[in-house]
């Protein structure tokens, strides 16, 4: 009964914490933390690093298409990377933690934001 319980409570936190991040518009959004992409076989720790100091990201010149870019959130608030363009891309990564993302398949410049704070921009270059 008590894994039946533990299983039941984890299944609802999983919902529950997914359940408020798409944009229903678009249709899906794709959203992993690191741990998910380490599952999957992508080595994180090689990855491109968009890094969050403060307010204001920095970014690696440019990355490939489809790479998996990591995101370092080195502030003391929670701060996001989402694409401007609806469910291309989207990580939310807690304070002093870090997250990850799939690239886009195609090559462009794509404008990207943080949902928690409006002064946040930053272009992601996929080559």
């Amino acid at each position: 009964m008590k894994r039946v319980c533990v299983a039941t409570a984890a299944l609802f936190l999983s919902i529950f914490a997914l359940g408020g991040c798409g944009d229903t518009s678009s249709g899906s959004t794709e959203i992993q933390s690191v741990s998910i992409v380490e599952a999957n076989g992508m080595d994180s720790a090689a990855a491109p690093t968009i890094s969050i100091n403060g307010f204001e990201y920095q970014t690696p010149d440019s990355v490939e298409a489809s790479q998996v870019v990591a995101v370092r959130n080195n502030s003391s608030a929670q701060h996001s990377v989402t694409s401007d363009m609806s469910g291309l891309f989207s990580v939310t990564v807690n304070e002093n933690d870090s997250g990850s993302f799939r690239a886009p398949a195609e090559s462009g410049s794509y404008a990207f934001h943080c949902i928690y704070h409006s002064n946040m921009n930053g272009t992601l270059n996929v080559k």
